[in-house]
Protein backbone atom coordinates (compact mmCIF):
# COMPACT_ATOMS: atom_id res chain seq x y z
CA UNK A 1 0.00 0.00 0.00
CA UNK A 2 1.50 3.37 -0.92
CA UNK A 3 2.14 6.01 1.74
CA UNK A 4 -0.63 8.37 0.62
CA UNK A 5 -3.18 5.57 0.88
CA UNK A 6 -1.88 4.66 4.36
CA UNK A 7 -2.19 8.34 5.40
CA UNK A 8 -5.78 8.47 4.14
CA UNK A 9 -6.61 5.20 5.89
CA UNK A 10 -5.14 6.53 9.14
CA UNK A 11 -7.31 9.65 8.94
CA UNK A 12 -10.41 7.60 8.15
CA UNK A 13 -9.75 5.36 11.17
CA UNK A 14 -9.00 8.32 13.46
CA UNK A 15 -12.05 10.32 12.37
CA UNK A 16 -14.41 7.38 12.78
CA UNK A 17 -12.95 6.37 16.14
CA UNK A 18 -13.09 9.88 17.54
CA UNK A 19 -16.46 10.95 16.11
CA UNK A 20 -19.01 11.71 18.82
CA UNK A 21 -16.54 10.58 21.47
CA UNK A 22 -15.35 12.05 24.73
CA UNK A 23 -13.17 14.68 23.03
CA UNK A 24 -16.16 16.02 21.09
CA UNK A 25 -18.17 16.02 24.32
CA UNK A 26 -15.47 17.93 26.21
CA UNK A 27 -15.07 20.36 23.31
CA UNK A 28 -18.83 20.97 23.22
CA UNK A 29 -18.78 21.76 26.95
CA UNK A 30 -15.89 24.18 26.49
CA UNK A 31 -13.55 22.02 28.58
CA UNK A 32 -10.99 21.90 25.78
CA UNK A 33 -10.23 24.51 23.14
CA UNK A 34 -10.36 24.18 19.36
CA UNK A 35 -6.56 24.14 19.36
CA UNK A 36 -6.41 21.33 21.93
CA UNK A 37 -8.95 19.28 20.00
CA UNK A 38 -7.04 19.80 16.74
CA UNK A 39 -3.75 18.86 18.43
CA UNK A 40 -5.33 15.70 19.89
CA UNK A 41 -6.82 14.71 16.53
CA UNK A 42 -3.44 15.30 14.82
CA UNK A 43 -1.63 13.21 17.45
CA UNK A 44 -4.08 10.31 17.07
CA UNK A 45 -3.89 10.47 13.27
CA UNK A 46 -0.08 10.53 13.36
CA UNK A 47 0.10 7.57 15.72
CA UNK A 48 -2.37 5.49 13.73
CA UNK A 49 -0.49 6.36 10.52
CA UNK A 50 2.83 5.30 12.04
CA UNK A 51 1.36 2.04 13.33
CA UNK A 52 -0.25 1.25 9.98
CA UNK A 53 2.90 2.14 8.06
CA UNK A 54 4.92 -0.33 10.13
CA UNK A 55 2.17 -2.94 9.98
CA UNK A 56 1.63 -2.74 6.23
CA UNK A 57 4.87 -1.51 4.66
CA UNK A 58 7.88 -2.19 6.86
CA UNK A 59 9.88 -5.40 6.99
CA UNK A 60 8.54 -7.87 9.55
CA UNK A 61 11.60 -7.34 11.76
CA UNK A 62 10.79 -3.62 12.16
CA UNK A 63 7.10 -4.36 12.70
CA UNK A 64 7.95 -6.96 15.33
CA UNK A 65 10.29 -4.53 17.09
CA UNK A 66 7.56 -1.87 17.16
CA UNK A 67 4.99 -4.30 18.57
CA UNK A 68 7.42 -5.52 21.20
CA UNK A 69 8.16 -1.96 22.32
CA UNK A 70 4.47 -0.96 22.33
CA UNK A 71 3.46 -4.11 24.22
CA UNK A 72 5.48 -2.88 27.20
CA UNK A 73 2.65 -0.40 27.79
CA UNK A 74 -0.13 -2.97 27.52
CA UNK A 75 -3.12 -1.52 29.42
CA UNK A 76 -3.69 -4.27 32.00
CA UNK A 77 -6.34 -2.18 33.76
CA UNK A 78 -8.46 -1.60 30.63
CA UNK A 79 -11.49 -3.68 29.73
CA UNK A 80 -11.05 -5.90 26.69
CA UNK A 81 -12.49 -4.31 23.53
CA UNK A 82 -15.88 -5.21 22.14
CA UNK A 83 -17.37 -4.65 18.72
CA UNK A 84 -18.66 -1.12 18.35
CA UNK A 85 -22.33 -1.28 17.31
CA UNK A 86 -22.08 2.01 15.38
CA UNK A 87 -19.37 0.51 13.14
CA UNK A 88 -21.14 -2.81 12.72
CA UNK A 89 -24.34 -0.98 11.71
CA UNK A 90 -22.38 1.02 9.11
CA UNK A 91 -20.79 -2.17 7.78
CA UNK A 92 -24.17 -3.89 7.61
CA UNK A 93 -25.66 -1.01 5.64
CA UNK A 94 -22.68 -0.95 3.27
CA UNK A 95 -23.08 -4.67 2.52
CA UNK A 96 -26.77 -4.17 1.74
CA UNK A 97 -26.11 -1.31 -0.70
CA UNK A 98 -26.34 -2.31 -4.36
CA UNK A 99 -23.09 -2.34 -6.29
CA UNK A 100 -23.26 0.22 -9.10
CA UNK A 101 -19.73 -0.11 -10.42
CA UNK A 102 -18.51 -1.96 -13.50
CA UNK A 103 -18.91 -5.71 -13.45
Amino acid sequence: MNEDTVKQLALIIAANCLENGIVDELHGKGTITDEQKQAFNKQVGDRIYTFLLYLLNKPSQQYSALLEALAQKYPEDWSLPELDTHFTEIAGKAVQMPHNGPQ
